[in-house]
């Protein structure tokens, strides 16, 4: 056996040997559960708010920009692949349109 193997094994043998720390008790349940209330019940009424969908086309300017993955993983430390349109200091607005279908 090497060296390090014994030290791991004195190791091991004297967290064995050390005392179990000192957990908390846990509550204990009562002997006679009470009776005259109910369980907590979820309400059966509630309903989700109505979301009113337009029935007209919208148009939106929007900043188009793709969240990729890293690229960077094979560079130096330090240095980071950059795509041409993270390279640009302005993004070009688009337009983005919605058309509900129905």
């Amino acid at each position: 056996m090497t060296r390090t193997s014994l030290l791991l094994l004195a190791g091991l043998a004297a967290m064995a040997a050390a005392p179990a720390p000192n957990l908390p008790v846990p509550p204990i349940p009562p002997t006679h559960p009470p009776t005259d209330v109910a369980a907590p019940v979820p309400d059966t009424d509630v309903h989700a708010p109505i979301v009113v969908a337009s029935e007209d086309p919208r148009v939106q300017i929007r900043n188009f920009r793709v969240n990729r993955f890293d690229q960077s993983r094979g560079f130096l430390p330090g240095s980071r692949y950059e795509s041409s349109e993270e390279r640009k200091g302005i993004q070009t607005p688009g337009l983005s349109v919605t058309v509900p279908l129905h």
